[in-house]
Parts: structure tokens; C-alpha cells; sequence
């Protein structure tokens, strides 16, 4: 497969996008890092031949107005997870998992709301962390 990475801006909050495309396919994957926006046209029957397909051999998903996008940061990886959070009761589970969790570094939480987007910061033990690996 072969893809065209693009930043865009973002349908939702107007801020910067990546817009995935698979040019063979024509597939493509949009997320937005900011506010949680998210769409994605993706080949369910791949059994036939790409010119052969219709309407129904696609499976399209789009979160138009999402609740929230998160980042997570655990000790044992150099990778930081992104995702979205659909609604609230996503938030409130993503808290309450995030802050029983010893092997979470960071965690923050952005949200577009009343024009403007607002980040929260659930859990920061980097300095913390940085003091017992490199003491003095």
C-alpha cells in the first residue's frame, strides 16, 4: 500500500489535522491530536477487485463532535498513546483508570468547547521521575 500523509485543518476545531490517505485504495484516516475529531473510509470486502467496488463494501466513521482527545505516557515506552473520547462517560472512565495507574508518566486531556480548545492535565510525573533516574 502506499500512502500520502497531509496536515490539514481540522473540520471540528480548525486546528492542525493528519489526513492519511492510501492512494491504491483510496482509503483514508483523519485525526486531529487537539479536539479528538476522527473519520475513516476503510475497504471492509476486500474480496473484490477496487473497481468493482460499491457503496456497501466501505465502512465510513466519523466522530463529528467529539468529547475529547487524550495523550498517555507510560515509564516502559518512549511512545506516547493518542486517542479520542466520544462523550463524557468515556472521560470519566479514562480518569478514574488513569489515576489508579502507577505506570502512567503522563496524561493530558484537550477538549474543544465554546470555541477554544482547553487541556487538562491528569497526571505529570515527569520531573518527579526525572529526580529518581538522574539524581542531583
Amino acid at each position: 500500500m502506499g500512502s500520502v500523509l497531509n496536515y490539514i485543518d481540522c473540520p471540528n476545531c480548525e486546528g492542525e489535522a493528519t489526513d492519511d490517505f492510501y492512494y491504491k485504495t483510496g482509503e483514508e484516516y483523519v485525526n486531529c491530536g487537539s479536539c479528538g475529531y476522527h473519520f475513516s473510509a476503510t475497504i471492509i470486502n476486500r474480496e473484490k477487485r477496487l473497481d468493482l467496488l460499491d457503496e456497501s463494501d466501505w465502512e465510513i466513521k466519523e466522530l463529528k463532535k467529539p468529547y475529547g482527545a487524550y495523550r498517555i505516557k507510560t515509564y516502559q515506552s518512549i511512545a506516547t498513546q493518542c486517542g479520542s473520547l466520544s462523550n463524557k462517560k468515556e472521560y470519566n472512565q479514562l480518569i478514574k483508570t488513569i489515576k489508579d495507574d502507577v505506570d502512567v508518566e503522563f496524561c493530558s486531556i484537550s477538549r474543544f468547547t465554546k470555541g477554544k480548545l482547553v487541556t487538562e492535565t491528569i497526571v505529570d510525573m515527569v520531573e518527579q521521575r526525572d529526580d529518581v533516574v538522574n539524581p542531583g
